[in-house]
């Protein structure tokens, strides 16, 4: 026979495991919102974005008008760094997700129909490795589409992306660096 405790206990897992799968049903049901693109305090030999103008269109869609470039051929010595923190309610940020891939797979991986979408724009293929790619965007519409993101909490993010160079001697030297600020909200169902 069980116990008035271990059916309690058996209760409350029921339910903690309802909830939690019920939490889970909604994570990745969110809105990316930009506020501010800016410089990092290191910023690297190129400007990865130079010129940069963005206006928004409407709640998934941005206005983009200035110039990429990617500073050195893109190819297996080309990595990003990419630094995702939430701001706290002391103000703070505190660091989620801290990630260094190759251009090549972060492209693939998470940003691939963005990378598609600026390089039928720029009339150049999507492949990589490729030699260094610079294009000039006027009004050009960026759709925030982004694959294989994890579920992230609603709040205030800073998300800064340092683009490196491999060097011999697994020296890395730093070619440009971007920062955005912006923030994760509940899907609205306006549009």
């Amino acid at each position: 026979m069980i116990s008035l405790s271990k059916l309690s206990l058996i209760v409350l897992f029921f339910i903690a495991k309802v909830y939690a799968v019920k939490i889970l049903e909604d994570v990745g049901n969110y809105d990316l919102v930009f506020h501010r693109f800016e410089k990092c305090e290191k910023r690297g030999k190129y400007d990865f974005l130079s010129n940069l103008n963005i206006g928004k269109l409407n709640r998934t869609h941005l206005i983009y008008t200035g110039t990429v470039d990617t500073g050195v051929d893109v190819d297996d010595k080309l990595k990003i760094h990419v630094i995702t923190a939430m701001k706290g309610s002391n103000g703070r940020y505190s660091t989620l997700i801290d990630i260094k891939l190759k251009a090549c797979d972060l492209a693939t991986i998470f940003f691939k129909d963005v990378v598609l979408l600026a390089a039928h724009h720029c009339n150049v293929s999507f492949v990589c490795p490729r030699e260094r790619v610079q294009c000039h965007f006027k009004d050009f519409i960026v759709i925030l589409k982004l694959n294989n993101m994890p579920g992230i909490p609603y709040g205030d993010y800073r998300v800064q992306f340092t683009i490196l160079r491999s060097l011999p001697y697994a020296i890395e030297e730093r070619i440009s660096c971007i920062r955005m600020y912006g923030a994760v909200k509940e899907q609205s169902s306006l549009l």
